[in-house]
């Protein structure tokens, strides 16, 4: 008879929530994962997505499936975010990609990688 593992995490993951400051409905999606057009199969869920956690080995390319390069944002490893409506990112999000790595400079998405690391790198060193 057949068996099957379910493997251990090596931090690659992101937990989402329905509504802000983490409390609500909560789930943990782990990477690495392609997801477009994310789905919840939780009838009591809120459409949106509120808060999320960025596990400590995980990349998390955001994006509107229909509109990838004009939409294309990211949450870096250990990114804790209260309220999704205070980052930069196009308000029609809809699918996310889970990496255990960062991109690399052949992939779609590149370019606002570097663009939203080096802004993450200048506000943390902008704290006093």
């Amino acid at each position: 008879m057949g068996k099957l593992w379910i493997g251990e995490t090596n931090g690659c993951w992101i937990t989402l929530w329905d509504t802000p400051s983490f409390k609500g409905h909560s789930q943990r999606l782990y990477g690495p994962v392609d997801l477009p057009y994310l789905r919840m199969g939780e009838e009591e869920w809120n459409p949106l997505v509120q808060s999320v956690i960025v596990g400590p080995n995980a990349y998390v390319q955001c994006y509107e499936d229909l509109n990838f390069f004009d939409s294309v944002c990211w949450l870096l490893p250990n990114q804790h975010v209260e309220d999704f409506n205070d980052l930069a990112c196009n308000d029609e999000i809809d699918s996310l990609r889970i990496f255990d790595r960062p991109p690399f400079a052949h992939e779609p998405g590149y370019a606002a990688y570097m663009l939203w690391a080096a802004n993450q790198l200048t506000r943390t060193r902008e704290v006093p």
